[in-house]
């Protein structure tokens, strides 16, 4: 993939996420902070130093929760 351009920033990395899932994450996390969560979970994936496991939802949130797209996936 071309490197964007960025200006100094971090690059642009789209992800496709069912609007019912990004909408629950949102709930869990707070709508500005997806981001944020998503890189803490690639650190702790790859196993950076000083990463932790991120944590659970104690509870479902949100509707069903898994679209039937991402279900045929994981499945």
């Amino acid at each position: 993939m071309a490197k964007q351009k960025t200006d100094g920033h971090t690059p642009l990395r789209p992800l496709r996420i069912p609007d019912d899932e990004w909408e629950a994450f949102g709930q869990l996390v707070g709508d500005r902070n997806r981001t944020q969560a998503v890189r803490e979970f690639i650190r702790w994936r790859l196993r950076w130093p000083a990463s932790k496991q991120p944590e659970r939802a104690p509870e479902q949130i949100g509707g069903p929760g898994i679209s039937s797209k991402s279900e045929e996936k994981t499945a």
